[in-house]
């Protein structure tokens, strides 16, 4: 984005916030950078503490847009987290219990197959054993 109003190059969008996003024009926007505006000097202040005139922003910088404030970053992210909440029968099928895989059994079943395992097991043997003791 090159700089918000043609007519004052150098200057940002909203003069009342302090912080704005800029990119030196070199860099094509991949490293973002803050500085601070200065409406009373209409100026920018850099991060080393050097002022740096309108016309020079313009030419050193490319306006990226303003820096957010921790209550819009906050309301922004609170945004997003509700929009990305699911709503009517997705909602209600996200809190539903997933069902089980297809390997998995519940615990109670479990005990009841391993009883009867020991059941059928017991019988065998008595069974068997009944047998070798009557030859």
């Amino acid at each position: 984005m090159t700089w918000p109003n043609p007519a004052r190059p150098g200057e940002p969008a909203d003069a009342n916030r302090p912080w704005h996003w800029v990119a030196r024009t070199d860099d094509a926007g991949r490293a973002p950078l803050p500085i601070g505006w200065n409406g009373a000097m209409r100026a920018w202040m850099v991060w080393d503490g050097s002022s740096v005139s309108a016309a020079e922003a313009a030419q050193r910088f490319t306006y990226l847009g303003p820096c957010l404030t921790p209550e819009e970053t906050a309301a922004a992210m609170a945004a997003k987290a509700q929009a990305s909440e699911p709503r009517g029968l997705a909602a209600l099928a996200a809190s539903a219990e997933p069902t089980p895989p297809p390997a998995m059994i519940y615990k109670k079943d479990a005990v009841r197959v391993h009883l009867l395992i020991f059941a059928g097991t017991l019988i065998a043997t008595l069974f068997l054993a009944e047998k070798v003791v009557r030859w």
